[in-house]
């Protein structure tokens, strides 16, 4: 059985949660820096002079040393962002709500917070109870996309390197060969000594999980969960998998009903 990583065996808005909060103590210092270099400045340019703190942002006893920007507030910015459904700029956002001058500089730092963080993740109940139950009986692999890098912070912090057979990070080959692409399902495969008709996949996101596994003669199942980035999404026509399920605890009945051979890849 091949798996995939984030939404499928963990919350992945646990790990941006994380992120959000190394990036909020990361900017709560920067801003704090500008403020404190324009307060020392003779009249003139000096660091983001035209800085102006968002009054809700402003507090009496700051958690940042020193700073009028206290860490959980900017947190709590950025976590209202991203459940409106801001995604790929909003670092733009809070710097705007902030009156900040756009700075790609500041951007990018922020990205990297983001991105470095090491997280605390913590498995899906279902899947905690799925890895226990396959790996007597089916070789049970991991395929993931996202930048390699945070894709094994995230596998270690989850423990996942002693609960499957087989770890593949698509970004090891480039950006250009994550899912869909067929090169990362087929290095799993070939690590695992398993055919394509003897493997099922296991994801959540109709816009990519399905449709190269399929074409390699994968089958494929869908993990639909509720408050997930893709739970709501309705696959396009092509787009879809073989199998729905809402619950992990559902595959092993499935994979009894549906078996194809004495031995699984996943």
């Amino acid at each position: 059985m091949l798996l995939d990583l984030d939404d499928t065996l963990y919350p992945e808005r646990e790990f941006a949660r994380g992120g959000f909060r190394a990036t909020a103590a990361l900017l709560a210092e920067r801003l704090s820096r500008s403020s404190n270099e324009n307060n020392s400045c003779s009249p003139g340019p000096c660091g983001l002079e035209s800085l102006t703190r968002a009054p809700e942002l402003l507090m009496n006893q700051p958690t940042h040393e020193g700073s009028g920007y206290r860490t959980d507030e900017l947190f709590e910015s950025l976590w209202k962002s991203f459940e409106r459904g801001v995604r790929g700029s909003i670092f733009d956002t809070i710097l705007a709500e902030l009156n900040v001058p756009h700075d790609d500089a500041l951007i990018a730092e922020l990205v990297r917070a983001y991105r470095s963080h090491e997280p605390q993740l913590t498995l899906f109940e279902d899947a905690d109870r799925l890895l226990e139950l396959l790996w007597p009986k089916y070789g049970v692999g991991l395929l993931t996309d996202g930048p390699a890098d945070v894709q094994r912070r995230k596998v270690k912090s989850l423990g996942l390197q002693s609960r499957v057979e087989a770890i593949v990070y698509s970004d090891d080959f480039g950006r250009e060969h994550w899912k869909p692409s067929p090169i990362p399902y087929l290095e799993l495969l070939r690590k695992m000594h398993v055919d394509p008709s003897h493997a099922v996949y296991v994801g959540d996101n109709p816009k990519k999980d399905f449709i190269g596994a399929r074409r390699l003669g994968l089958q494929t199942v869908r993990i639909r969960r509720p408050n997930t980035e893709h739970g709501h999404v309705e696959p396009a026509p092509g787009f879809e998998a073989d199998h729905e399920i809402t619950s992990l605890d559902a595959l092993p009945d499935w994979l009894a009903a549906n078996e194809r051979s004495n031995r699984h890849a996943a």
